[in-house]
């Protein structure tokens, strides 16, 4: 692939790449004129082409785009300045980025498209799979470009919720009350009962009503919440397993730590056949948390014009059908939390009940509500809707960590 690159000889670098390929380049009276490699059809008897004439249109080469491919800005930031103090320079220390911004001319600079990559490796592969292309925001005098999350499953974006008291699933509604009786999940070998649990499904007169979901809703009944939030991050358009996920752990044995333990898929899966120790597993490690899709939740937190997802200490998740293939729900009775008659899996299911020591956890993908990225530089691409404009400058806010090569402290900087 041929390539035009400028070299500036006063600094003693390589300074931009150019999206056209001319056959020569010459400077005349401050003006810059090339003339095109070969000449298409279309050009006329155009043989030199004048690079800073206005009337011709920016960011057009040769009177025809097929000579040139659309014009980009990217550069990179690493933290060098060009203070003689030596600890001024910040190359190579762990930064914390947190903002993407440009400043230009207001009346030409519109809006367009930006990837920001930490510790780009310059494969298109990893730029696909861990970077997203997202359109430029403009506030107040500057335009913003987003700079991402870290994909990792951190404690950013994994949250416990509370401590499990009971799991229970919709059953009927009762004909002599008119109460909803649910199924208990959670009560061990000694048989899954009925209860009666009145104003937890409502319509809007505040009566007991059936939901349209039967046998697929379930009441988690939280002993006490350690968030007051209990989904990590806003769901807004899409579907609700897009944006959050709820698992289970466990207590320690000896009560002082818990451990998020998420069921990962390891064969063909479907909710209503799952088997523990068949198709799915726990995975203790988060070994591929990157692969947040690769995760089961025991389903999505269920809301409509009568009933809210938490209703004092019950949070109501409900189990997409199994007509969705790509639901990845997992039913609770099918994991080690649940009752010994509910798992199905033929073990001796008292080996694995956790009484009083299931906890609730919430996880929410990295690009939603990941930890900022961090690294020691960063690659910025820009491409902008128009083909006039003009830039002042690109600035990037980091913070410096603790754990960067020259032991500093949390600072702030600004490099443009």
């Amino acid at each position: 692939m041929r390539q035009t690159i400028a070299f500036n000889n006063s600094a003693n670098y390589w300074k931009t790449r150019y999206s056209y390929t001319p056959s020569c380049m010459m400077n005349l009276n401050k003006l810059f004129f090339t003339s095109p490699k070969e000449k298409n059809l279309n050009d006329g008897n155009l043989m030199i082409w004048r690079h800073n004439d206005s009337s011709s249109g920016f960011n057009t080469f040769f009177a025809s785009g097929g000579h040139s491919l659309p014009s980009a800005v990217g550069l990179s930031f690493n933290g060098y300045t060009k203070t003689k103090i030596s600890s001024g320079n910040n190359t190579s220390s762990n930064k914390i980025f947190k903002s993407f911004s440009i400043q230009g001319s207001n009346q030409n600079l519109n809006l367009g498209n930006s990837l920001f990559a930490v510790n780009n490796n310059s494969t298109i592969e990893t730029l696909v799979d861990n970077h997203r292309i997202t359109p430029l925001t403009r506030k107040g005098n500057a335009i913003y470009g987003e700079i991402g999350k870290e994909r990792a499953l951190t404690g950013t974006n994994i949250k416990a919720i509370g401590r499990i008291r009971n799991v229970y699933r919709w059953a009927n509604l009762s004909s002599d009350t008119g109460i909803s009786e649910w199924r208990n999940l959670t009560t061990g070998s000694s048989g899954l009962s009925l209860e009666s649990i009145p104003g937890l499904h409502v319509d809007a007169n505040g009566n007991d009503t059936a939901p349209s979901i039967t046998n697929r809703l379930y009441a988690f009944e939280i002993d006490s919440f350690m968030s007051n939030h209990p989904i990590p991050a806003t769901i807004s358009n899409g579907s609700a397993h897009e944006f959050v996920k709820f698992f289970s752990g466990r207590v320690n044995d000896d009560g002082n730590g818990m451990q998020a333990a998420p069921y990962v898929t390891t064969d063909t899966y479907t909710p209503n056949s799952g088997e523990y120790s068949q198709n799915f597993e726990e995975e203790f490690d988060f070994g591929d948390s990157q692969d947040y899709g690769r995760f089961l939740s025991y389903g999505d937190p269920y809301t409509d014009e009568n009933n809210s997802f938490k209703k004092g200490n019950y949070l109501m998740i409900y189990v997409r059908g199994t007509e969705d293939s790509n639901s990845q729900h997992l039913r609770f009775e099918n994991t080690p939390g649940a009752s010994a008659s509910g798992n199905g899996n033929g073990t001796n299911f008292e080996d694995y009940v956790f009484d009083e020591r299931e906890v609730l956890f919430a996880m929410t993908p990295g690009e939603i509500n990941g930890a900022d990225p961090h690294g020691s530089f960063a690659d910025a691409f820009v491409v902008f809707n128009n083909t006039d404009f003009e830039v002042t400058s690109f600035n990037v806010e980091y913070e410096l960590t603790e754990y960067d090569h020259g032991g500093k402290s949390s600072t702030v900087a600004r490099k443009k």
